[in-house]
């Protein structure tokens, strides 16, 4: 049947944030896609402004307004930043797992995978009390940005609800994920099969980290007109309420990019602008997913 969102509700809006930080610039330094002079003290600073500064900067805008947000969290940023992820999951919002340091599944063998995966969960049990129901795919630019044939499986024996991920034929609609299909260059492929578990997908062109980060190297940012961004997130939004009726629209979001000043106050433009909408439902995604019906 799909997703049944709370009576007098058209769409879904969730807020959601890549809690990366650091994280990702280190893995990216364990498998040699950066070497040791590219990241030190300097730039492993523009990673922990993400959790000094964008963090309380995003609470206190979250709270402004009411909204609980999800928050993707490697297990390692929840191992070293206990303290803040227990008050992040403490003011409601959603605490979702994003790898143990931010590896990729595609980059991985079957045992650390698995690892990947149980590590990460340990991590945000051991902050906010309980387990993850909701996993985003790390990505490892530029050689991994994909999941492997066990990732699926791992996920549904570990109690996974949903993948966030860019999975899926549709953008602004939650769907059953797929699981199985076979892929040949010289003839059509062979589809798996619907399995239990829901895919939140999620969309590049409403991505901070599109336009912000990646610039033309890894460590000077581009830097965009807000007034752009801003264009381009509200014509999504206004195409998924007039046309995807208990549908949802999802912004992706990372600390480190949107906590920046100009940026955050994007954000609450943003937020203002959806709130004119009076049967529009702010949610995290584990909300989202509570709402499918079959």
């Amino acid at each position: 049947m799909g997703i049944v969102l709370p009576e007098g509700k058209r769409l879904a809006v969730c807020v959601s944030f890549d809690l990366d930080a650091w994280s990702i610039m280190l893995r990216m330094r364990a498998v040699g896609l950066l070497g040791p002079g590219n990241y030190g003290p300097i730039n492993f600073s523009r990673g922990e402004f993400g959790i000094v500064t964008g963090i309380p900067r995003i609470a206190k805008l979250l709270d402004k307004y009411g909204i609980k947000a999800t928050f993707f969290t490697p297990g390692v940023i929840a191992d070293t930043y206990p303290d803040m992820i227990r008050d992040l999951s403490r003011r409601g919002h959603e605490i979702a797992h994003h790898g143990y340091f931010h590896e990729c599944p595609a980059s991985l063998d079957e045992r650390a995978e698995k690892e990947s995966f149980e590590k990460g969960m340990a991590a945000i049990e051991r902050a906010t009390g309980k387990r993850p129901v909701g996993y985003r795919v790390p990505f490892e630019i530029p050689q991994a940005n994909e999941i492997t044939s066990r990732t699926i499986g791992i996920m549904i024996e570990l109690g996974f609800k949903y993948i966030s991920q860019h999975m899926g034929p549709y953008d602004f609609r939650v769907t059953k994920v797929r699981d199985g299909d076979i892929y040949h260059t010289d003839r059509p492929p062979e589809f798996g099969k619907e399995v239990n578990l829901l895919n939140i997908p999620v969309n590049e062109l409403i991505e901070d980290d599109l336009a912000y980060f990646l610039g033309v190297s890894t460590f000077y940012p581009k830097l965009d007109n807000p007034s752009k961004v801003f264009e381009i997130w509200k014509m999504d939004f206004d195409y998924a309420y007039e046309n995807e009726p208990n549908g949802f629209f999802a912004l992706v979001l990372h600390p480190e990019s949107i906590g920046r000043a100009h940026r955050i106050m994007l954000l609450e433009q943003t937020i203002q602008y959806i709130m004119k909408k009076k049967d529009v439902w702010f949610c995290r995604m584990d909300e989202l997913a509570a709402r499918w019906k079959d």
